[in-house]
């Protein structure tokens, strides 16, 4: 028997939070009790388990062997030791799933028995484990949870994530409790995070009326056409500017579009296409910057597509402090203007015919909370008092200065109360549950410290709102247990458990009603509860954040594709790709639809410039729309949308290596240990003379690599078809030699045909697609178990594996569909247990 069981990944807390009684009480009253006398297998076994491995498996892993770096004859039943158990797992599954041994003369009865052994063993185990300290550790809000909540707290809407660590990502998703540690450094980081967001608050609590919406006509976007720069230029005729389609650094900046102050804002243009390409569109985008050589990064607004009637557009966006605007058509595809007749007099290239958008005017709007909002969020009913600072003039004339927001002051005749009510109904909605006057005493008092300084409700508040909001009450979930069970979640932690799923929010107030009286875990009540959510629009944030740690779309700006192969590639395709499969699951949820689109469907989400990407006739129309697809479009399913495409790519080349990976571990439900450190990396030939192909078969020559490459390089290589933007090919793309006009040729032709271990063989994407939708509830199994993890902090354990089949089963009669998945999934163990 030849096992690969390198690295495995832990699966539990550290074994010093684990309680010691438990271990003894499976062993001496679990199935095998009075046979596990010792925790050393070698030592002491049960003869089923014995006798098996003398059988069948120390030939070759014996201490002198140890073939696959596994010595079975020495093996510890130290069950308490999360490597030890995952490794006693994966041998569990190797021999259950009938690799292992590598022959075919194992005796069936002699592998149950060995089987129902090992199972009881584990599972018992890991069944005490769970009840002794539950299947999730503490866990915190994410980045983008906090910055919800506390924008929601506050009623704010300054960003807040940019200040925090990036998350550590286990099992891909950043909800997963046992990644998620408190460091000072990032302690500090919350502290500057609150600061920013209460200073931003109280601001907006004490501001003058919002600005006014600015317009800006073709006059004053217009560049001066004495030093033109990288401006658009002016129509007077039309009334209009033009920015022309063209790859000069920085060009269609917008200086009159300089914004004075870091804030939200409401973009409206009215644009039009001139001289559009054979489709009748020019796509354009929206971006904002400082916009120079010297600082020249650049942040995403938005794209559109310009046609040949006026159109007009609206983006919302958060703008820094003095960055402008860029318009300007950013489609690879279009005819370029020459870098070097970008500066000629206005007039010159519009009868060269060069495509280009033309900008009637630009409205912009600072988009400001509501004040009534932010009052009753901070200060409740409590009144304002202008205060007025006497100032000396050259006359020594006295008059007042009200200029300042410090001129204010929160006026309250009975402090003390209401700095406890205040404080109080922050602390509820902060900590997301009922709050006794013990946990609220440290916050009150001090309030109160800092009141006797001088008096200012405002700096009181301010103070205890700062603390509460770096409180591990409010960073970190309470899940606290019902009275009548230890493990059940009470109808609060079930609350923010829902809620944080499906909205990414604290609970709002029906969740809130429905906690207090003890309702929400009634499963009708929280079946209905859990539509009701999904049905808001406030659940684009469990599609997007789910989808893309699920798919690993939050890669998506990792690799840039090399300009020289891929020159069709840019900003309005990048930005368009994540839509798509935003979309397409956002479908799947809202329709109840089969879990088995994920790997093929008859539709998907396209608007024009992604149709021509993936060279599919556009109905018409504009905007994202849902398209109907060929059964020879050679797409349909997530699996082909070029999101997912491009990041398993490196910008350069394909994979089946990573590409395999991905489809095991995201779609397929099988986990892939990382290779051993001593194995070389595949390196692609990007001159074309060597396939992947080959490079791969002497790769898995290595004993080390074939058990592992014989899972994973099928799926790989029926996605071998589809190039590192998505495209669909026939020949690998190779660098030119530089004898032709292009910088890229056709290289060797793509193989995209294999067979998996069951001996299915399938010629291309088509064929592996027909294999998999065979088993929907396998792909539905793989679906739920990353929804348990996502949704709970937590990955299925051991234990757990009969209750994820119960949840697929149960959504046999729909199709395995995916929105009953997700019911299946709330109305479990998993989400409603510690």
């Amino acid at each position: 028997m030849k096992f690969r069981l390198l690295n495995f990944e832990s699966r539990f807390c550290h074994p010093a939070t684990w309680p010691i009684a438990w271990l003894a009480t499976w062993l001496l009253a679990g199935p095998f009790g009075g046979v596990l006398q010792s925790t050393t297998l070698a030592a002491d076994q049960p003869e089923s388990i014995a006798d098996f491995l003398s059988l069948n498996c120390i030939g070759c892993h014996d201490s002198g062997t140890s073939e696959g770096d596994l010595d079975l004859e020495s093996l510890e039943l130290q069950l308490e030791d999360p490597d030890n158990f995952h490794l006693w797992e994966r041998v569990f599954d190797r021999v259950g799933q009938g690799e292992m041994p590598p022959d075919d003369t194992l005796d069936k009865e002699e592998s149950l028995s060995f089987l129902s052994s090992v199972h009881g063993i584990l599972k018992t185990a890991d069944t005490a484990r769970i009840r002794s300290a539950g299947r999730v550790p503490a866990r915190r809000l994410t980045r983008t949870q906090y910055e919800r909540n506390v924008q929601q707290l506050l009623a704010t809407n300054i960003p807040l994530s940019e200040y925090l660590p990036e998350e550590t990502l286990t099992n891909g998703f950043d909800t997963v409790s046992k990644s998620q540690q408190i460091s000072n450094h990032s302690m500090a980081a919350y502290l500057q995070s609150a600061d920013a967001a209460l200073d931003a608050s109280f601001n907006q609590l004490l501001a003058d009326a919002p600005p006014p919406t600015v317009r800006f006509d073709w006059k004053q976007l217009r560049r001066d056409e004495k030093k033109t720069g990288r401006m658009a230029e002016g129509r007077p005729r039309h009334k209009d500017i033009v920015a022309w389609s063209t790859r000069q650094n920085f060009y269609g900046k917008l200086p009159a579009t300089t914004v004075p102050n870091a804030a939200r804002y409401r973009i409206r243009l009215s644009v039009q296409a001139v001289h559009p390409p054979s489709d009748g569109r020019v796509w354009c985008s929206v971006q904002s910057g400082f916009i120079n050589a010297k600082a020249s990064t650049m942040y995403w607004v938005g794209s559109f597509e310009a046609t040949k009637e006026p159109k007009e557009y609206e983006f919302e966006a958060w703008i820094r402090d003095d960055h402008m605007l860029r318009v300007h058509p950013n489609d690879r595809g279009l005819r370029q203007v020459p870098v070097p007749l970008i500066g000629r007099k206005a007039g010159t290239l519009e009868p060269m015919g060069f495509p280009g958008v033309a900008i009637k005017w630009i409205e912009m709007e600072q988009i400001v909370a509501d004040r009534a909002e932010t009052r009753r969020a901070l200060i409740g009913d409590l009144p304002l008092r202008k205060i007025t600072t006497p100032v000396t003039t050259t006359q020594n004339q006295t008059k007042t200065n009200e200029s300042s927001d410090r001129q204010f002051e929160i006026v309250s005749e009975n402090p003390e109360q209401d700095l406890q009510e205040l404080i109080h109904s922050f602390a509820q909605r902060a900590f997301r549950r009922s709050v006794t006057p013990d946990e609220l005493k440290p916050y009150l008092n001090f309030a109160r410290q800092r009141f006797a300084v001088d008096g200012s409700m405002r700096e009181a508040l301010r103070s205890a709102y700062r603390t509460i909001l770096c409180s591990p009450r409010f960073l970190y979930f309470e899940e606290s247990a019902r009275a009548s069970d230890d493990l059940a979640l009470d109808d609060y932690a079930l609350a923010n458990r829902l809620s944080h799923f499906l909205w990414g929010v604290s609970p709002d107030a029906k969740l809130t009603q429905l906690a207090a009286a003890g309702r929400l875990s009634k499963p009708n009540i929280l079946r209905k509860q859990t539509d009701r959510l999904l049905d808001d629009v406030r659940s684009t944030a469990f599609v997007k954040e789910f989808s893309d740690q699920w798919l690993m779309l939050y890669e998506i700006n990792s690799t840039t594709p090399d300009g020289d192969l891929y020159p069709e590639y840019d900003d309005v395709l990048h930005h368009t790709l994540v839509d798509e499969t935003h979309a397409f699951v956002e479908e799947l949820v809202n329709h109840d639809m089969p879990a088995v689109n994920i790997v093929d469907s008859d539709f998907t989400f396209l608007n024009s410039r992604l149709a021509r990407h993936y060279d599919i006739a556009w109905p018409g129309g504009t905007g994202l729309q849902r398209v109907k697809l060929d059964p020879k479009s050679r797409r349909g399913g997530v699996i082909t949308h070029a999101s997912v495409l491009k990041v398993t790519a490196n910008g350069t080349t394909t994979s089946p290596i990573t590409r395999g990976v991905w489809m095991l571990e995201r779609i397929m439900g099988q986990h892939i240990p990382p290779p051993p450190a001593n194995v070389p990396a595949v390196e692609p030939d990007i001159r074309g003379a060597k396939s992947i192909r080959d490079e791969l078969e002497k790769h898995k020559s290595l004993e080390s690599c074939a058990a592992c490459h014989v899972k994973m390089d099928p799926p790989g290589f029926a996605l071998e078809n589809y190039d590192v933007i998505g495209g669909w090919r026939e020949n690998y793309r190779a660098v030119s030699d530089g004898q032709k006009k292009s910088k890229w040729v056709d290289g060797l032709p793509v193989d995209a045909s294999h067979q998996f271990v069951s001996g299915e063989s399938f010629a291309d994407i088509d064929g592996m697609k027909e294999i998999l939708c065979k088993h929907p509830e396998r792909i539905a199994r793989s679906l739920a178990m990353h929804l348990v993890t996502y949704s709970t902090g937590a990955a299925p354990t051991f234990a757990d594996r009969e209750t994820l089949d119960a949840i697929v089963a149960a959504t046999k009669s729909t199709n395995y569909g995916v929105r009953s998945l997700l019911h299946g999934v709330v109305q479990s163990p998993f989400f409603q247990q510690k």
